[in-house]
């Protein structure tokens, strides 16, 4: 089956194509050589066949390595800038050559995009909390940065809870993104109604959430779980039927001198203990 007009008009702008072409023309360069020799006569014996066939082969392995070092120029550079923009988060894109249509040139404008688009979606987040598009609450990074020190210097308890979601029957039908968006969703909009105006509710991953509580006490803080706890065995979204999703917490209180990052894994600790030994996964355990 022979090439369309387009493929053949692909093959012969990509990188691959030019490497082949100058390896075929350098790889027969001494027998080009040898050829015009023996054709303007100046090949008279052994010793000039060799000199000019070593002389060839020597041209064309410098040609071939030049060349090569030219065609993978624009990659180089693009390598120099990924790691400048690594390391010092200037990305020298001036220095990128973006012209062309072989796999390079492709390369490079597509990470020049890419970077520019992190660039902006940088600037438009700064010095504003990041929220879960799904679940309306903040996100890990958001919540990791919270300074606990200034909730507790007034006296109050700091509780931190770590939940899970699980599922039952419908584990097959929960990993459709389009039915798990749901259930996010709708456990989001749970999470608010129940956890009120408290600063802090997070989802940390795929299905945990992180709640913090400053100045609730221990009744206060259960009651909270266990009405989030029931709403979320009765929530119903699409496939998913009531009684099928769950929820299992773990409970951490801050003492001393904890951080976020502190109160989260030992309430991940505690939700692992009541995983462990809850096999209902209905109650919620405290270190």
């Amino acid at each position: 089956m022979s090439l369309g007009r387009t493929d053949q008009s692909v093959w012969r702008r990509s990188i691959v194509f030019k490497i082949f072409g100058v390896s075929f023309v350098c790889i027969h360069v001494p027998l080009i050589a040898l050829l015009l020799a023996f054709g303007t006569g100046t090949a008279s014996d052994d010793l000039s066949i060799a000199l000019v066939v070593l002389a060839a082969t020597l041209v064309g392995t410098v040609a071939c390595l030049a060349t090569m070092w030219w065609l993978m120029r624009p990659l180089r550079h693009l390598a120099t800038a990924i790691t400048h923009y690594r390391r010092d988060g200037l990305f020298l894109e001036e220095h990128l050559n973006r012209r062309g249509n072989d796999e390079i040139a492709v390369v490079t404008r597509a990470v020049c995009g890419m970077v520019g688009e992190i660039a902006a979606l940088a600037e438009r987040v700064d010095g504003q909390p990041a929220l879960d598009p799904l679940t309306g609450l903040m996100n890990g990074s958001a919540a990791y940065g919270v300074q606990v020190e200034r909730m507790s210097a007034r006296g109050k308890p700091v509780t931190v809870v770590v939940f899970e979601l699980e599922a039952g029957k419908t584990v097959q039908v929960l990993r459709s993104r389009e039915v798990s968006d749901l259930v996010l969703v709708a456990v989001g909009d749970l999470v608010r109604t129940h956890f009120g105006s408290r600063p802090v509710a997070a989802r940390m991953s795929a299905s945990t959430f992180v709640l913090l509580f400053a100045g609730d006490g221990p009744d206060s803080v259960y009651a909270c779980c266990e009405g989030l706890r029931r709403a979320i065995a009765e929530l119903e979204v699409g496939p998913v039927a009531r009684g099928s999703l769950r929820a299992t917490f773990g409970i951490a209180q801050r003492r001393d001198e904890e951080s976020m990052a502190d109160l989260v894994h030992k309430a991940d600790m505690a939700l692992f203990r009541a995983r462990d030994t809850l096999r209902t996964g209905l109650e919620a355990l405290t270190l």
